[in-house]
């Protein structure tokens, strides 16, 4: 991808592999996820720099619940706190099966499951600058309800916990609450 800026191409280059296997816990998973990414530009260039942080999800939403699992997301810490011109971050995440709910509500409103899912991050950015280089850490977990709203329109209550670890500083912590509308 590349970003134009006036009379100039920034160019980057990301990638992203993705492993998942069943475990023997019915409807249980666990996967993994490399992501790296690089971009020729000036370090002091901000559209030459990749930036993490936060779950990514809005209050209300229409994008995907689990936003965590995305290149740019980093729970525990602010929105764009970490950033570089070139990055490498490992995920693995462990999804336990859903809990179903025979009567959670009322007739106008109700749940019919929930599902937690506990993940962790490591993310380092710079890695060819020895000064400007950052290793910051993170776990984290999220709840995923499926509320149903007058009989028919499904949405999905996502709340969240993480804390991010950066050696010398204190540990970071994020909250998240976000209702995505319709599916």
């Amino acid at each position: 991808s590349g970003t134009w800026v006036r009379d100039r191409i920034v160019p980057r280059v990301r990638a992203e592999l993705a492993y998942g296997m069943p475990l023997p816990w019915d409807h249980s998973s666990l996967w993994f996820w490399a992501f790296g990414g690089l971009s020729p530009g000036d370090q002091d260039d901000s559209f030459a720099n990749f930036y993490f942080g936060g779950f990514g999800n809005n209050w209300i939403d229409h994008a995907s619940a689990n936003r965590y699992r995305s290149n740019d997301s980093f729970p525990g810490l602010e929105i764009n706190e970490a950033g570089g011109r070139n990055f490498s971050k490992a995920m693995v995440e462990w999804t336990l099966p859903p809990l179903r709910f025979r009567r959670l509500g009322f007739p106008g409103i109700y749940c019919t499951w929930a599902r937690m899912a506990f993940f962790s991050s490591a993310l380092m950015t710079n890695l060819d600058d020895t000064n400007l280089r950052s290793e910051v850490f993170n776990t984290g977990v999220q709840v995923n309800f499926k509320v149903v709203l007058f009989s028919s329109l499904e949405s999905t209550l996502s709340v969240g916990y993480a804390q991010a670890f950066e050696d010398g500083y204190e540990p970071a912590e994020e909250f998240m609450a976000s209702l995505k509308i319709l599916r």
